[in-house]
């Protein structure tokens, strides 16, 4: 986090208003309290089980669209008036306790589409799972615990709490991520939270959105720990640190503009001390170490080392763990962007696993040159290739749309032909039974005719036998 020696004055900020959100935590609780023992058990082997421990907790919208209506789209930051600050990897490790170092997340339009998504009623040209669908799932795996449940449980957390959007759906290719539930936990989840919070502050400020996607109680949290604003009381010093507030309390939108506006340098911690728990943290560890990569003879856990360095890398966000640095791909306003979100090698000999931003497309970083203008420094740096525009998305509703309605007229046609196949099956059967009956009735004719043939020979016989009778009894006379 950068902070000034001089008091900054902020910007006039100009309001837009509250926001509307699909993050929902009491919906994740509430499905996290129908879990089992051994059901948390397969999830916490995924790297996602201490999300499971988190509290009821209410979101103060007050809050979040004040503290959002201070980011700055250029410095990527939010500008407050003793300083800048902003929200890094760090940040995300400790509060959320996930790990931000490992393989990227990576939806691409070329992501292979597999028979596993088809068991989410999912389409190739709809590549989109609904949350309600996933939770009919949820309900009716039960108590099950094999990887149909835990995927389900993931494509769910994804769509209400980590990643949630503004259609209520969850994009099917994280199926292809998780297609392999033994190498979920590889993946830099935590750096895909922060690049999504990212995403959303850039949407909500150039663009002014009424829905605001990301993980919020992330936002809020980090806010809780960096700003003496609202900060309700500290109940203790849990990993992750999410699960260490208590909820906060309400108050009006205007309370927390004069209490912005009012905001003291020292109400701002802007370096988050470590506990030795969270020193010894396996995802903490590894984010320190690939610092030290990237800093030879540097310690981050030095006091003497902490005001001037972590204030540059670690806890400075774009600015930690080498600063996020948009790499725009020179394509046409017209053409569709390609996903890839990345974060490279940490140090200049080593290499670090590759670290994940976002894995949906990031809008918020979209054709704004501004944000490209930032100087490349070292460290590791975020390769973010857009994948599609707002236009794209509304373009492909539409084929979707246009797709559906063909289909609804297919479905029409193929019922009226049904309907006269049936028509036809039953003239048919009609028809037989018809022509079984005539056959039956020709042969009973044909019994009467040859009776009735029978029947005159035998009278022919009887009338000759009476004539040579008449005749015998006249001649004896």
């Amino acid at each position: 986090m950068t902070r000034r020696g001089s008091m900054v004055q902020n910007p006039a900020v100009k309001s837009v208003g509250n926001f509307s959100t699909r993050f929902s935590l009491p919906s994740f609780l509430k499905r996290v309290r129908k879990l089992t023992d051994s059901q948390k058990d397969a999830i916490s082997r995924t790297g996602f089980g201490k999300l499971l421990l988190i509290p009821t907790q209410m979101l103060s919208k007050n809050l979040l669209v004040e503290l959002m209506e201070r980011w700055d789209i250029k410095k990527r930051a939010f500008v407050l008036r003793p300083g800048e600050i902003t929200t890094s990897l760090l940040d995300v490790a400790l509060i959320l306790g996930l790990r931000v170092t490992g393989n990227p997340v990576l939806l691409r339009e070329d992501t292979p589409f597999l028979d596993l998504e088809r068991e989410y009623s999912v389409s190739l040209w709809n590549r989109k799972i609904t949350v309600a669908s996933l939770e009919q799932r949820l309900d009716s795996l039960a108590e099950t615990t094999n990887e149909d449940f835990v995927r389900s449980f993931l494509l769910y957390m994804f769509g209400t709490f980590l990643f949630p959007n503004t259609n209520g759906k969850i994009d099917s290719r994280y199926v292809y991520l998780l297609r392999d539930m033994d190498k979920v936990n590889s993946f830099a989840w935590g750096a895909a939270v922060l690049a999504d919070i990212f995403h959303w502050l850039y949407k909500r400020k150039k663009e002014k959105v009424q829905y605001v996607g990301g993980c919020l109680i992330f936002l809020q949290i980090w806010c809780f720990e960096h700003i003496d604003i609202a900060r309700p009381r500290l109940m203790s010093s849990k990993i992750p640190r999410v699960c260490n507030w208590e909820s906060t309390k309400s108050h009006h939108r205007q309370w927390f503009t004069t209490k912005f506006k009012e905001l003291e340098t020292n109400q701002i911690i802007w370096n988050l001390e470590l506990t030795s728990d969270e020193s010894n943290s396996d995802i903490i560890k590894e984010l320190l170490e690939a610092e030290k990569r990237t800093w030879p003879g540097m310690n981050p856990l030095s006091s003497e080392d902490t005001s001037s360095h972590i204030d540059h890398t670690v806890k400075s966000g774009f600015q930690s763990m080498g600063r996020l640095i948009v790499d725009l791909e020179a394509v046409s306003e017209t053409e569709n962007y390609r996903v890839a979100h990345r974060v490279q090698t940490l140090s200049s000999d080593e290499s670090l696993p590759e670290t994940v931003s976002r894995s949906s497309a990031c809008h918020y970083l979209g054709k704004e040159n501004e944000l490209s203008e930032h100087p490349q420094i070292s460290g590791a740096d975020v390769a973010v290739v857009i994948s599609s525009d707002d236009d794209w998305e509304d373009d492909l509703q539409k084929k979707s749309q246009t797709l559906e309605e063909q289909i609804v007229h297919l479905k029409n046609k193929i019922g009226e032909l049904t309907r006269e196949n049936k028509i036809m099956k039953t003239q048919l059967f009609s028809s037989l039974k018809f022509e079984e009956q005539n056959k039956k009735l020709k042969d009973e004719i044909e019994n009467l005719r040859q009776e009735n043939e029978e029947s005159c020979v035998s009278t022919n016989s009887l009338v000759t036998r009476l004539v040579k009778l008449v005749f015998d009894e006249i001649t004896d006379t």
